[in-house]
């Protein structure tokens, strides 16, 4: 009888550690989310960070502004969190956010900033990005 008692005592556990992973999960995916929402609206109300989006190679003639520059520094922390739920396995894909990091990247601004400052991330977020930039 203590044997039963033992055994269902750690399936409730076992069952509350799951439960609690998933409303984790939960509250990531919606923290990702929000975070992604508020980074784009704030793209489109601001008139200064249009050029962030031309894929002239002519946005190049004039410097980055400290505006553009701390906007793509965000950007790229905000694709760095996506990478690490991507590789926990959350509803991101590693594939499907390389595929938006090729798009994004290949941008002659955001390819700026990404040059100018992959030296302080994660080197195993730079490999992936440089990866996906190909």
């Amino acid at each position: 009888m203590q044997t039963v008692g033992i055994m269902c005592g750690l399936w409730f556990t076992a069952a509350s550690f799951r439960q609690a992973a998933k409303a984790k999960e939960a509250k990531n995916i919606l923290a990702l989310s929000e975070q992604h929402r508020a980074l784009w609206s704030e793209a489109r109300q601001r008139e200064e960070l249009l050029r962030v989006f031309q894929a002239e190679s002519i946005v190049l003639n004039s410097p980055i502004t400290t505006a553009e520059e701390v906007f793509l520094n965000e950007v790229i922390v905000h694709y760095e969190s996506g990478w690490q739920m991507a590789k926990a396995g959350t509803v991101l894909t590693l594939k499907s956010l390389a595929a938006d990091i090729q798009g994004f990247f290949n941008l002659p601004l955001p390819r700026a900033v990404w040059e100018k400052t992959k030296k302080f991330r994660n080197p195993k977020f730079v490999r992936f990005v440089e990866d996906a930039m190909r």
